[in-house]
């Protein structure tokens, strides 16, 4: 006869499928900042924006978060940061793409962003970043592959 901790984990199994979630544990959206200094922050994730050809990944709070990065045409300063425009394409190589990396109090102090090249793992939920100028650098996890709207 099959044990009570079986049958909750054959019955949370049920509930998570019918919910169309995993029964495993998804990993947790992280950030990790390997240079200039070393910092990881586990809050965050990433998303395909409506124009279904951006990619943007936040960690940190919204007003001032630790990491921000954009690959495609629809960043607000992509044109003004003469950022490269090309549609997100999913897992691969992507240069001259925005980023900013907040370690400071506000946007001023201890801040590092501009543009660099970030690298999509081909799981399509991890990958790196570092700048063009190799100020700042390190990886991130989004938790997930971020799905298109």
């Amino acid at each position: 006869m099959p044990t009570r901790t079986f049958l909750a984990q054959v019955r949370a199994a049920a509930i998570a499928s019918t919910l169309g979630v995993s029964a495993f544990a998804a990993v947790q959206p992280t950030a990790t900042i390997d240079k200039p200094k070393q910092r990881t922050l586990t809050e965050g994730g990433c998303r395909i924006l409506s124009d279904n050809s951006t990619f943007s990944g936040i960690w940190g709070p919204s007003a001032l978060p630790m990491l921000a990065l954009t690959i495609g045409p629809g960043s607000a300063m992509a044109d003004a940061m003469h950022a490269n425009k090309a549609k997100y394409a999913g897992p691969g190589r992507y240069t001259n793409e925005i980023i900013a990396v907040y370690l400071g109090k506000n946007a001023l102090e201890d801040s590092y962003g501009g543009l660099g090249t970030v690298v999509i793992a081909p799981d399509g939920h991890s990958g790196t970043f570092d700048l063009n100028d190799h100020k700042a650098s390190g990886h991130f996890d989004c938790g997930v592959a971020p799905s298109r709207p």
